[in-house]
C-alpha cells in the first residue's frame, strides 16, 4: 500500500489533483509494480506566505519573479 503525500504552495483544482493522482499511480504501477488501486495520495495545500525557502517567504520570491 504505497502512500504519497504531496504538499503544494497555493491551490490546485480538482482536475489538477485528478491528473497528478493518475500520473503518480501509473508511475508506481509501472516502476514499482504496485497496483494503481492500492496507491493512496494525499494533497496538502498551504498558503504561500506560510512557507519559506531559506529566509524568504514564497510570496516574497513570487514578487521577485514578477519583477524580472
Amino acid at each position: 500500500m504505497p502512500y504519497v503525500d504531496i504538499k503544494v504552495g497555493g491551490k490546485l483544482s480538482a482536475e489538477q489533483k485528478r491528473e497528478i493522482a493518475r500520473d503518480v499511480s501509473e508511475s508506481l504501477q509501472r516502476v514499482a509494480r504496485k497496483p494503481k488501486e492500492s496507491v493512496y495520495i494525499s494533497f496538502t495545500e498551504f498558503d504561500r506566505d506560510s512557507f519559506a525557502k531559506g529566509e524568504k517567504l514564497l510570496t516574497d520570491l513570487d514578487a521577485q519573479q514578477k519583477k524580472v
